[in-house]
């Protein structure tokens, strides 16, 4: 079985393992680290955990945060689409 989730071969530029939830994950962490304003370790651990949950957060990305600022945009607490886990999340990231 070569599920992406269970192998930790995927390293980061400064060689450590890196362990995805799915190839899906994996791709989305790739292309918005890309993207974003700063590549630095709170960034990563940022696009990382939103990129987790495709329902969740993954999917919302960008209502949740702002690439180009480097903001969380906390008006998305307030949207419909939120569950308790991607609330949780979102506070999360936002205060760390």
């Amino acid at each position: 079985m070569n599920n992406t989730a269970l192998r930790a071969g995927a390293q980061s530029a400064n060689n450590t393992h890196m362990v995805f939830a799915n190839e899906e994950h994996e791709k989305f962490y790739f292309e918005k680290l890309e993207q974003a304003r700063y590549q630095d370790c709170y960034h990563k651990a940022l696009i990382y955990i939103l990129g987790i949950s495709e329902e969740d957060t993954r999917n919302h990305f960008s209502q949740i945060y702002d690439i180009k600022s480097g903001y969380i945009k906390t008006e998305c607490l307030h949207q419909g689409w939120q569950t308790s886990g991607s609330v949780r999340v979102v506070d999360f990231v936002n205060i760390s």
